[in-house]
């Protein structure tokens, strides 16, 4: 019986808000899928930028998002929006890639790398 594919999971965080849906929840399911052995792969625009600058004591979504890079999770930050909240690139966790053109990089990673996306 041949093997059947893996699935690859794409995350994109939005938003650092938990009034729409948790940030820290969908990174759990993430870091759940790489522990699994699944390639998954973390998109941070807009606001979910802050996710990763956050201090990761206490702050659930930053805490789980360092947990995902340690386990081997690709993780691309916007450059646009880092830039635009003010936000230094040294305060990036090691492992975060900056990514010049993140909406063609996304929409590359959506239609071509990703079979499962979840966004928040």
């Amino acid at each position: 019986m041949p093997k059947a594919k893996q699935l690859r999971y794409g995350f994109i965080i939005t938003s650092t808000s938990a009034s729409v849906k948790d940030p820290g929840q969908v990174l759990r399911v993430a870091l759940a899928k790489k522990k699994e052995g699944a390639p998954v792969g973390i998109f941070l625009i807009g606001d979910g930028v802050y996710i990763a600058t956050s201090k990761p004591d206490g702050d659930d979504a930053t805490d789980t998002l360092l947990k995902a890079i340690g386990a081997g999770a690709t993780v691309n930050i916007s450059k646009d929006h880092l830039d635009a909240t003010g936000l230094s690139v040294d305060r990036l966790p090691k492992g975060t890639i900056i990514t010049e053109k993140p909406y063609r990089e996304l929409v590359a990673k959506v239609m071509e790398e990703w079979d499962r996306v979840v966004v928040c």
